[in-house]
C-alpha cells in the first residue's frame, strides 16, 4: 500500500501548497480592497494587455494539450481528417503542455513584479505549481519505460487540479474554452454515430 501511494505523494504536497494559497486568497482578497493602494491600472496599458494576452494563450494552449484526452478516443474514427486531427494533438501534446508552462511563468512574473500585493498573483502561483508539478510527471512519464500506469493516472489526476485552479484564476476565458473543446468533441461524436447509423 505504501508503495503504490508514494508515486503520488508529490501530488499531496502540490495539492496541500495549492490549499494554503488559495485560503490566503481567501483571507486577503477583501482585505486588499479595504486597504488605502491606488488601483492597479496594469492591465489598462498596452503592456499589461500583451501580457494578459499571453496568460489567455496559456490556457489556450492548455486546452489544447488537455484535448489529447478526448481526441485519443477519435484515433479510430470513421473520419480520415478526425483521425489525422487526433494523430497531430498527440504528437503536439508535450509541447503545448511546455508551452503552457512557459507562458504562464511569463504571465505571472509580469504581475509579479509590477503588482506583487494584487490577489490574484495568488491563485496563479497555485496554478503554477500545479503545472510545474504536470510538466515534471510528463517529463518522467516521457523517459521513464516502467512504471507507466501510475505516473499517467498521477499526470491525468495534476491535469483536473490545474483545470480547476486555472479556472478560479481565469473565470469565464477557461469556461469558454472548456466550452468550446466539449461543444466540438460531443459535434463529431455526433456525426460519427449519425455515420455509422446511415451506413
Amino acid at each position: 500500500m505504501k508503495n503504490k501511494l508514494q508515486g503520488y505523494f508529490p501530488i499531496i504536497i502540490a495539492g496541500l501548497i495549492c490549499i494554503a494559497l488559495l485560503a490566503f486568497y481567501l483571507y486577503y482578497e477583501p482585505l486588499y480592497h479595504q486597504l488605502d493602494h491606488e488601483k492597479f491600472k496594469g492591465d489598462d496599458d498596452e503592456a499589461g494587455g500583451i501580457f494578459k494576452l499571453l496568460g489567455n494563450g496559456a490556457i489556450i494552449v492548455g486546452t489544447l494539450s488537455f484535448s489529447w484526452y478526448l481526441l485519443k478516443k477519435k484515433l479510430k474514427s470513421p473520419f480520415k481528417y478526425v483521425k489525422i486531427a487526433a494523430k497531430k494533438v498527440f504528437s503536439f501534446h508535450t509541447y503545448f503542455g511546455w508551452a503552457a508552462l512557459a507562458l504562464v511563468v511569463i504571465h505571472g512574473g509580469y504581475y509579479l513584479i509590477t503588482d506583487f500585493k494584487k490577489p490574484d498573483n495568488l491563485t496563479g502561483a497555485a496554478a503554477l505549481v500545479l503545472l510545474l508539478f504536470l510538466a515534471g510527471y510528463g517529463y518522467l512519464l516521457n523517459r521513464n519505460k516502467k512504471g507507466k500506469k501510475k505516473l499517467r493516472s498521477a499526470h491525468f489526476i495534476l491535469s483536473i487540479m490545474w483545470i480547476a485552479a486555472i479556472l478560479i484564476h481565469g473565470g469565464g476565458f477557461v469556461i469558454g474554452c472548456g466550452v468550446a473543446l466539449g461543444v466540438l468533441f460531443l459535434g463529431v461524436t455526433w456525426l460519427e454515430r449519425r455515420s455509422t447509423a446511415t451506413a
